[in-house]
């Protein structure tokens, strides 16, 4: 089995893309099944064959232990490490070729704590990956863009995992803003004239700043145009995958 990791900011699309994208899979006949790790959604726009509310209720905790809406997510998600083996198995009882994985709302309870590492580690799986959601919205300003690399830089330090990025949400640009972004990302330069034009004060020393951190580490990111809504560039994010987790090889072997 292979596992992909979907990882993004709050509000970038991490469970409409696991839902439509999985749902394209099978329509392509491949045999995916998607895994919802996070246990406080309210609600979750797809069939999720593993699900991690099924083991660990926010509500529940927040009861127990006294905690806010805040400590109890913060807890329900380090809970997620005790029931690795658990979660871990039912995933792969389901002998699928393909688990897409949707991560907590709040990317940095899985990314930036000891929990993501952890599970994506303890996951059973022959190949690994992650897909970073650049939230196109957002990333119509350069400093947001920028931020974003710089995040996805954090992400691939801390995983070590092979690394799709992904512009979600892309039917919500204008072609010109649409251009504009992947001409950030396939030249540079034109990046540091957006952010020398648009940018002034902190916001333009943070932002070269990182990028010259993102430079020196030596990371590329080429995020291609996505849709939930329309299906757009999933053929592209599935190539993508193909190359990462089995050298362009089918799934099925």
């Amino acid at each position: 089995m292979n596992i992909v990791f979907i990882l993004g900011t709050a509000g970038s699309g991490k469970s409409e893309l696991t839902g439509a994208f999985t749902n394209w899979l099978q329509l392509q006949g491949e045999n995916v099944i998607a895994v919802n790790l996070d246990p406080g959604a309210t609600i979750v726009p797809y069939p999720a064959s593993v699900d991690a509310r099924d083991y660990i209720q926010v509500n529940a905790i927040m009861e127990n232990y006294s905690l806010g809406p805040n400590g109890g997510l913060v807890l329900a998600c380090d809970m997620l490490i005790d029931i690795i083996d658990k979660l871990a198995f039912e995933v792969d009882s389901f002998g699928a070729d393909l688990a897409i994985i949707d991560t907590p709302g709040q990317m940095e309870l899985f990314a930036f704590r000891n929990t993501g590492a952890k599970i994506a580690e303890g996951m059973i799986g022959d190949s690994k990956a992650i897909i970073y959601l650049f939230d196109s919205v957002y990333c119509r300003d350069p400093l947001n863009y920028v931020m974003n690399m710089f995040i996805a830089s954090a992400i691939n330090t801390r995983f070590l995992l092979p690394q799709v990025s992904v512009l979600s949400r892309s039917d919500l640009l204008k072609d010109e803003e649409l251009e504009e972004i992947l001409g950030w990302s396939e030249d540079p330069e034109l990046l540091e004239k957006a952010i020398d034009e648009r940018l002034t004060g902190t916001n333009k020393m943070i932002s070269s700043d990182m990028l010259d951190i993102i430079y020196r580490l030596g990371l590329d990111f080429f995020p291609g145009p996505v849709s939930s809504k329309s299906n757009e560039g999933f053929s592209w994010l599935y190539s993508e995958l193909l190359r990462v987790l089995t050298g362009g090889e089918p799934l099925t072997p």
